[in-house]
């Protein structure tokens, strides 16, 4: 199915990925700067994967759009 020329299931996917990407970066983001309560290995840890999703999204599926 797609609307306007996108594919539905791409779209969601990309888009899933990225919202994914993005809660594991800000998390990471928060517990690095202590606002929330997250030892610091996890904390880089997940900022690290949520980038690399991000980045993973934007590279090698054209953008989350």
């Amino acid at each position: 199915m797609s609307v306007k020329g996108y594919d539905l299931r791409v779209l969601g996917r990309n888009l899933g990925m990225y919202l994914v990407g993005l809660a594991l970066a800000v998390t990471g983001a928060l517990g690095l700067a202590d606002a929330i309560e997250l030892p610091m290995v996890v904390g880089w840890m997940l900022l690290i994967l949520g980038l690399v999703c991000v980045i993973i999204v934007h590279e090698w599926f054209d953008g989350p759009f």
